[in-house]
């Protein structure tokens, strides 16, 4: 929770290397905090400089190979940096063992060892880096059940609570020459009504925590989203409707089985038909069993 608080609250400017499957890369993260509002840049410093621009309305993405610049909307579940936000340590309790480790350095700066390791093999565990002082995450391992690292980030440099100019958070390429895509403009919503879905069957401390109907980029008709989670894994479904007139064959495009990138796994099917696709950093059994049991909730009434 403290690395959370630190991640959103503090001004630093830092140069980390990520690595996920067999890719490495090397990011610059600038981050500013003025009071509630936060504002980010992600600058790539290998491959092709690609940038993120963030704050707390939209967030742009410039591609210097596409000669594009991508506009979305902040959705309300978004996160920013790191990417770990418990509800509660009890949750986590009930399906981590969490300790602390040894202290030692990171980036030149004290660090101390936070271990959370699950207790089955529905979800991965952490191996994390906190600054001792600020609380700032500096380094983190995502470890599957058998205890290999499938994904990894490590600070080689940061400067923590300094000043950020205005101009250290604007992009290189301004995007004059790009073409520009916009998202529109969000609809998201609690959802109303009776034509829900729900999963028949939950590996253990998976939830439904959100259920929203939400609008997405070049879908024609509302995606039903659920979210469940552990407290700390989260699997997000999405359950788009299909063209009646298209019989049996899927839209082109859908996802039909699992696939995986890096520590992401993403599992496709057709139910009543709808395509359902679940996707999450989750092991690949969890995110199939959550997948493989979303049904309208019309067939389970009165069992």
């Amino acid at each position: 929770m403290k690395m959370n608080r630190a991640a959103g609250t503090l001004n630093y400017d830092g140069v980390f290397v990520y690595q996920f499957a067999d890719q490495l890369q090397t990011m610059r993260i600038i981050h500013r905090a003025d009071g509630n509002s936060q504002r980010e840049r992600l600058v790539a410093l290998s491959g092709v400089g690609r940038e993120v621009i963030r704050n707390d309305r939209e967030v742009r993405c410039y591609l210097p190979d596409e000669n594009a610049v991508l506009v979305e909307h902040r959705k309300s579940d978004s996160v920013g940096f790191p990417n770990l936000i418990p509800k509660s340590l009890a949750e986590l309790d009930r399906n981590y063992d969490i300790r602390l480790g040894k202290t030692s350095r990171v980036a030149n700066r004290k660090a101390q060892s936070v271990i959370i390791r699950p207790k089955d093999g529905y979800r991965y565990g952490y191996h994390l880096w906190a600054d001792t002082d600020t609380g700032l995450l500096l380094k983190a391992y995502l470890i599957d059940h058998p205890g290999t690292i499938i994904e990894q980030f490590v600070f080689t440099q940061v400067n923590i609570g300094i000043n950020i100019p205005d101009s250290d958070l604007e992009p290189h390429n301004k995007g004059k020459d790009y073409v520009w895509y916009r998202e529109p403009a969000p609809d998201d919503a609690p959802l109303q009504g009776a034509t829900k879905w729900m999963a028949t069957s939950l590996p253990q401390g998976f939830i439904l925590s959100t259920r929203t109907l939400r609008r997405i980029t070049n879908h024609s008709m509302p995606v039903e989203q659920l979210v469940f989670s552990d407290g700390l894994s989260v699997v997000s479904v999405f359950i788009e409707s299909l063209d009646a007139s298209a019989g049996s064959s899927a839209r082109p495009g859908s996802l039909n089985g699992l696939t995986a990138k890096g520590a992401v796994y993403a599992y496709g099917t057709r139910v009543d038909n709808h395509q359902i696709t679940a996707v999450g950093e989750a092991p690949s059994i969890t995110v199939r069993i959550i997948g493989q049991s979303i049904t309208p909730a019309r067939e389970t009434t009165g069992r």
